[in-house]
């Protein structure tokens, strides 16, 4: 009894994910193909954001969000813009306007451990953040980081 229950949940589960096979997901990071010159911070870096760091289970998402670093989309803004974290060899701001490369938010995005000065790259997923997106955040930064 409990096997057929099993099986008809299995059975159940299939199905309603052959429902949606034609669904298709248009993700932020795949969208910039090349890095974008004057990207916005709405319309370009959050969607990124919300996609890798604070989706559902994400580490930087509601109370709870990992280092102080919320990035839902009411939080982000906010809190890269306004905090300096206390990382050795010394305090770095999360993001320094036209300053990229002392931007620890940039720093953590380096596919190279050196680059990060030893911490782990962001995300925490198997593969970094695609070149275009990475250079579009760091446009973000050289252009004075906006909250636009």
């Amino acid at each position: 009894m409990r096997r057929a229950a099993g099986l008809l949940a299995a059975s159940a589960c299939l199905a309603a994910i052959a429902a949606c096979s034609d669904l298709s997901i248009d993700l932020a990071i795949g969208r910039i193909a090349t890095p974008i010159a004057n990207p916005s911070f709405s319309r370009d870096i959050q969607p990124i954001l919300a996609e890798t760091c604070a989706s559902s289970g994400a580490c930087h998402s509601g109370a709870n969000a990992r280092n102080g670093l919320n990035l839902d989309r009411d939080s982000a803004y906010s809190s890269l813009s306004d905090s300096a974290v206390a990382f050795k060899p010394a305090a770095r701001l999360r993001v320094n306007p036209n300053f990229p490369d002392s931007s620890l938010f940039y720093v953590l995005l380096s596919d190279t451990g050196a680059s990060r000065l030893t911490y782990f790259r962001m995300p925490l997923t198997r593969f970094p953040l695609p070149p275009p997106v990475v250079e579009t955040i760091r446009n973000w930064i050289n252009n004075g980081a906006p909250d636009n």
